[in-house]
């Protein structure tokens, strides 16, 4: 039996289950042949990090769920019928919920279009009657925005953000919303210690790609060496 094969069977025996653990039923495999077998599984959706030093095998009730009301099932359908080409995502405020230790009320729809279209969908949502900002700075979200309220906050999608699908609508996958959570001035509220406790949060409850989550946050810029993913 290979060694990835024998940590896949101990974790479907154990549940969760501790690197020390794991390591006292099978000495004769090189301890940090382990942890590089252990970080390889992760990696590939084979095992979720609980924590740091603690694992378990993935399953469906590890995955992020993005958060989608009729508001946002409503303007997905007057953005494709007017732009149906172009390449966006969207989901409720409600989605950041699960990540976050003290829970402001976010009932926004967030938006991310191609840079082009921005103007574009800006509009749309503005000509349908919903109270819309574009690109909001951290001063017009702290101003001017009652995020408790439906309002619409359209902005540009970074090229080669890691989307998936929910409903026939893309969404963000969560490694892009932890990313999105440190970089995007709208998010300011959500940052210091907030911040910290949302990734440690993401890691704990669910399964984290971490290849994506690093590739994407080296496009944005965005240092993780304070966080632990090793």
């Amino acid at each position: 039996m290979t060694v990835s094969n024998r940590i896949l069977e101990y974790a479907m025996r154990h549940g969760t289950f501790g690197v020390d653990q794991i390591a006292s039923e099978n000495v004769d495999i090189n301890r940090t042949s382990l942890l590089c077998m252990l970080s390889r599984l992760v990696k590939d959706g084979e095992l979720v990090r609980k924590k740091h030093g603690v694992y378990a095998r993935y399953s469906p009730s590890n995955s992020f769920h993005v958060v989608l009301k009729e508001q946002e099932k409503t303007i997905h359908g007057l953005i494709y019928k007017a732009l149906p080409l172009i390449s966006y995502c969207l989901y409720n405020g409600e989605t950041l919920v699960p990540l976050q230790h003290h829970l402001f009320q976010n009932s926004a729809t967030y938006i991310e279009v191609e840079r082009e279209a921005v103007d574009t969908v800006f509009h749309i949502c503005k000509d349908n009657g919903y109270e819309s900002f574009k690109s909001p700075t951290m001063e017009m979200t702290k101003d001017y925005i009652d995020l408790s309220k439906p309002v619409v906050i359209v902005k540009p999608l970074v090229t080669e953000s890691p989307l998936t699908q929910k409903d026939g609508i893309m969404v963000p996958t969560l490694e892009k919303l932890l990313v999105d959570l440190r970089k995007d001035e709208d998010f300011y509220f959500l940052r210091g210690v907030e911040e910290t406790y949302i990734m440690e949060n993401a890691l704990s409850l669910y399964g984290i790609n971490e290849s994506r989550l690093k590739r994407y946050a080296k496009r944005r810029n965005i240092d993780l060496k304070n966080f632990e993913l090793q």
